[in-house]
């Protein structure tokens, strides 16, 4: 799809569902103008009503009952985690202020949809229209494949400095203390593999200690892995390689437990002990503990009839306190993904998924290999919470 029919796209992209919205906008805003109502029981009622909706692969209708009730985080939620990425995005503009953090997080969705050849000028031009902009920028500069003079093309346009200017930056950032601008800098460097040994060391530090949280770590996680993915597949950054893999899927697992992605929980724990047995590391990580996480959090989550043990809910207990979100925001995003077609039966090509052994059910995302299959939902939620493929090539996974 040419640049041009992208724009086009985004901007006509509400004409197909625009009937939709002014029928269960108007027939809810009918009943929530009535004075004799209690605004309580109508937003719950909303609410079950969006659900119901969400559940049945509907996230258009499910948005359109949030709007109803003017709760536009919920309803812009219900956008993207339904993969109406362009959609959210139109909404998100036109609701404005209020829709800021939604929109932001969704036109970041875009751009990384869009971090592919001929299309990284879109990708460009989707983070310019996010304030404070500027590491987002940074990462897309870094992952970029191009030629120096492609290289330099691009930087000019995002505003960033060029490959020498860069390496001195590291160098002053190092000497300054400032691990997250040394990390960004070597990244947009001629050497990106230093950013990989010094992020590597300091996530490794935060992890042996006792009082590390994910927010703590996953910034500069989610910073290396940008590195250019034919510098990060290098035979000398093996271990640099397999260590990044390794603290991007537990830190993915710790998200998918903070995000309730309950179903893709049990395979980033089990990527990461897979990683831990057949790679040579040296990571603050054992495959006992890791053990002991997943099964205090089934105990504590799933219901059964088995109650969790004492040391399950002081794991449990220790596990919810990491994952904690510094922003209270992080947590409306939460919950499961489920696009349109999620309930359809499968596909007539019989796929089964690398991570359950079940059948697929609704939309199918083959990964690199063109083999392993997984549900375009595992693949969504695996992509927000770990941006390196579940077959541990590093390779990055754009599902969106």
């Amino acid at each position: 799809m040419s640049h041009s029919n992208v724009k086009s796209s985004m901007a006509h992209c509400t004409d197909d569902w625009r009937r939709s919205f002014r029928r269960q906008w108007g027939h809810l805003r009918h009943h929530a103008e009535e004075p004799s109502l209690n605004s309580s029981l109508l937003h719950n009622v909303c609410k079950k009503l969006a659900e119901w909706y969400f559940q049945d692969g509907c996230s258009v209708l499910a948005a359109c009952c949030h709007l109803a009730v003017d709760n536009i985080q919920l309803a812009l939620a219900c956008l993207i985690r339904g993969n109406e990425l362009e959609l959210a995005a139109c909404v998100g503009l036109i609701l404005g202020e209020a829709a800021n953090q939604s929109t932001a997080y969704c036109l970041e969705l875009l751009a990384r949809k869009y971090m592919t050849t001929p299309t990284w000028e879109l990708s460009a031009d989707l983070l310019q229209m996010i304030p404070d902009n500027h590491v987002l920028l940074a990462k897309l500069c870094a992952f970029y494949p191009g030629s120096v003079a492609e290289i330099s093309q691009l930087r000019e346009r995002c505003g960033l400095p060029s490959l020498d200017e860069c390496k001195t930056l590291a160098e002053e950032a190092v000497r300054d203390g400032d691990l997250f601008s040394a990390v960004k800098f070597h990244l947009l460097s001629s050497e990106p593999e230093h950013a990989l040994q010094i992020g590597v060391d300091f996530v490794k530090e935060q992890l042996s200690g006792s009082d590390w949280t994910v927010d703590s770590v996953q910034p500069i996680l989610d910073l290396m892995s940008y590195i250019r993915t034919d510098r990060l597949i290098l035979a000398k950054l093996t271990q640099a390689r397999s260590e990044l893999l390794i603290l991007c899927g537990y830190i993915g697992g710790l998200l998918a437990i903070r995000k309730s992605y309950c179903s893709i929980v049990p395979a980033l724990y089990e990527y990461t002990s897979q990683l831990l047995k057949r790679r040579e590391v040296c990571v603050p990580l054992k495959i006992e503990q890791l053990t002991v996480e997943l099964d205090a959090w089934r105990a504590c989550t799933q219901f059964n009839n088995i109650p969790p043990s004492e040391s399950q809910r002081e794991e449990f207990i220790c596990l919810e306190r990491r994952i904690l979100p510094t922003e209270p925001a992080a947590l409306v995003l939460s919950g499961a993904d489920y696009v349109t077609g999620s309930n359809l039966p499968s596909h007539s090509d019989l796929h089964l998924s690398c991570f359950t052994g079940h059948r697929i059910q609704g939309p199918v995302f083959l990964l690199e290999d063109n083999k392993s299959a997984i549900s375009l939902n595992d693949a969504l939620m695996w992509a927000k919470v770990n941006p390196f493929s579940p077959l541990g090539t590093g390779l990055r996974i754009n599902p969106f």
